[in-house]
Order: C-alpha cells, then structure tokens, then sequence
C-alpha cells in the first residue's frame, strides 16, 4: 500500500521528523524549520491548506501535522526497501578533538596555560544583581541602548599604541568588553526581567559578538577622522594597532604549541569579514541609533541561533521589543 507524505500528498519515502512524509518535504523542513518563515504570512494571498503554494505555507504545515527538529531519525527510509549502511563520522568527531588542535605532536608536551576567570565571573554577578549605576531614560529602548554605550566612544584625544598583544592584553581586552556588553545590555528592560543564570548565559554569547562589532565601528571612526590612518590600523578598547609586520609584536606561546605563524593563520581566518564591515560602516556612517540597533539584533540573532529552544525565544523577543 502506498503510504501519501502528510505535507504535500506524494508518495512517502518514510518517517521524517516524526510524519510520514517524502524526502522533499523532509529536507525542506530540516533547512528552514528554524527561520522566521514560521510566522511569515501567505505570499500569494491565498490561504489553502491543502496545498503548499509558497514555502512559509509548506513550512507552517509541516509544522501543523506535528514535524518536530527533536525527533530527527537516521535510517528512517522505512517505508520503502533501503540498503543498510553506516554513517562514518569526521575525524575530528572520532577523535573528538577539533581540527586546529588534533594534529599534535605527542612527544612533547607543553605546560598548560589556566586563566582565572573567577573574578570577572563574580564582577559580572555582582554588576547584574546591583543594575544601572545611573538609570537612563529615554523615549523607547533604542535609544536607551544606544544612550548606554555612549561610554564605549571612541576618544581620540586618549588613544594609545598598541605594540604588543600577549596573555595580559588579551585578558584584559576579554574583561574590559565582557563588562561592557553588561553594563550596555542592563539598560534593556527585557534584559532585567530575566533570572541572573538566563543573563549570563546571553551575554556569554553578547560580548563576542559586541567586541568584534565596536572593533568594527571605532576603527571606521578613527579612519574617518584621521586622515593618516593606515587599513592596516584597527581599534580595540580604545587602543590603536597597526597589523603591519614589524610594528606590533603578537606572542602565541601561553595558547597552543604550535608554531606562531600556524596560530597567526588561524586567528586571521577569525577575522576575514571584519574589513568588510568597517569599509561599509565608513560608506553608511550609520546615526548612534542605527548603530545600535545593528550591533543589538546581531546580538540576538546570533545568540539565538546558537542556543535555540527557550534562548531563541527570549531573543526573538528581544528583537520585537527593541524597535
């Protein structure tokens, strides 16, 4: 007996996200079952749930019939005859190590580096339990966060040179903004409402991508302003650092064994999308607030994509009531 796909009628090859369903419909649903087609109207205006006319339609119906991402299955072809096989994992997955730190000599081995971060942990707490030292008001959120990182300027007049990077600087680049994505996002009623567990787990994700961010913004500033400055020159807390070879010393030795230009490739290929940014944040010059708002829902797509489940939800919120 042929078994009908619950979504779209054709013949089902199987029990797909737990519907029958074919594989078409199967890997539609497994590519935009997290998209914010979910919520998005009919395009062609007609609303017929028999038939799938445009894609948030099919999406919203594989959702009515009960397909669920939690109830993904491999060797779910059970309808129709299939061969046995075996998924064969990376190895990465077999060795459970990730590629830049599984090919390693094991002959030697070099003393770990531990970086306590207790006291930034127990700083953070204590900024969330206490709140805003001075309470903004504002006409709506926006400008609230946007009137919060107003700290975070960048102010020619105390600029520095950067000519080393090594564990110090790096931790204190770490602290620095992870204590500034907390005292920008506390101005955030949303934020407030949510318990000091929730709280750190956003901004565990926030400080990332806030760093990477204003990284971004303050260099486009400080190109704007100066007209000496070089593409090679980027801004970090304040502190300016010229990427040329020989003019700043980077010590790699406290983070891997490997060789220093093995850890220079990798960190680089951290950062390819950051002159893009700044040179189209130089063509925009975005106000403060459009500024903000870029860097917030960077923010919350990005931690929400992360986490998924009750995390998403929060930050879709945030979305929402950020505007």
């Amino acid at each position: 007996m042929t078994v009908s796909c619950r979504i779209c009628g054709q013949a089902a090859h199987g029990n797909h996200f737990g519907v029958k369903s074919c594989r078409a419909c199967a890997l539609f649903f497994r590519r935009y079952a997290n998209s914010k087609m979910a919520y998005t109207d009919c395009r062609t205006g007609n609303d017929n749930s028999e038939k799938c006319f445009c894609r948030p339609c099919r999406l919203q119906r594989c959702i009515r019939v009960g397909m669920q991402t939690e109830k993904f299955q491999y060797n779910r072809d059970a309808i129709l005859p299939y061969k046995q096989t075996t998924i064969c994992p990376t190895v990465p997955a077999f060795t459970g190590q990730p590629e830049f730190l599984m090919f390693r000599s094991t002959e030697t081995i070099g003393s770990k580096c531990f970086i306590d971060v207790q006291n930034l942990i127990s700083e953070g707490i204590r900024l969330l339990n206490y709140g805003c030292e001075s309470p903004i008001i504002a006409g709506n959120q926006l400008k609230k966060l946007s009137l919060g990182a107003n700290f975070l300027k960048f102010d020619s007049t105390n600029m520095k040179e950067m000519k080393k990077v090594g564990l110090k600087e790096f931790v204190d680049i770490i602290e620095y903004y992870f204590v500034s994505v907390i005292k920008w996002i506390i101005q955030f009623d949303e934020f407030q409402k949510l318990d000091v567990q929730c709280k750190l787990n956003l901004i565990y994700s926030f400080w990332l991508v806030w760093m990477k961010y204003h990284k971004c913004s303050t260099t486009a500033d400080y190109k704007r302003s100066d007209r000496k400055a070089k593409d090679s020159h980027v801004l970090m807390r304040n502190m300016c650092l010229n990427r040329d070879k020989g003019f700043f010393r980077l010590d790699t030795s406290w983070m891997s064994d490997y060789p220093h230009e093995y850890v220079c490739v990798y960190m680089n290929s951290q950062n390819i999308h950051e002159d893009e940014i700044t040179e189209s944040l130089l063509k925009l010059e975005p106000t403060e607030v459009e500024l903000t708002y870029m860097f917030a829902q960077a923010c919350f797509e990005y931690t929400g994509n992360r986490f998924q489940g009750e995390i998403q939800k929060i930050t879709r919120s945030f979305s929402r009531n950020s505007i």
